[in-house]
């Protein structure tokens, strides 16, 4: 009696996180909110809109950009993130955080979390010509049918 009433809590949750398409929530959110003000608020401000002309924001598009392989590895090699204080697993944190938090609507359903691991591999060396590849990573995604990323900042 306990296995069936153990199996049907099981299912019902699985059948609930699937027809909502919610996943396990792959962040320490106060760990990332403390490394966010810490590492990257300053620039990308408290809500991740960034500053118009200086700073691309976060909110609303990053979700966009790790849609393209070159696109996930873009976030982790821009310098301010490449050359952070931040660990490996904390800049993975950060980021898992930025795409649950900012950017439910504009993140892939099926988004692998970031890892320590893959942060390890691909962060350095930083991005020496950030608009450039941020542009070619625009004009994929437009290609794509993707338009909610300004060209501009």
């Amino acid at each position: 009696m306990k296995r069936r009433a153990l199996w049907l809590a099981v299912s019902a949750a699985m059948l609930s996180c699937a027809a909502t398409g919610s996943h396990a929530q792959s962040y320490d959110e106060a760990r990332a909110r403390q490394a966010w003000v810490l590492n990257c608020m300053g620039c990308h401000t408290a809500d991740g809109s960034g500053i118009p002309g200086k700073v691309p924001p976060l909110r609303d598009s990053l979700g966009h950009f790790v849609s393209l392989k070159d696109g996930r590895d873009f976030v982790m090699r821009v310098p301010g993130a490449s050359n952070s204080a931040l660990s490996d697993a904390e800049l993975a944190n950060v980021l898992n955080w930025v795409l649950g938090t900012m950017n439910p609507q504009s993140r892939p359903a099926s988004l692998a979390p970031y890892t320590a691991d893959e942060v390890a591999a691909h962060r350095r060396p930083a991005l020496t010509d950030v608009a450039r590849v941020r542009a070619k990573l625009i004009r994929q995604l437009q290609e794509n049918g993707v338009n909610a990323v300004p060209e501009h900042y």
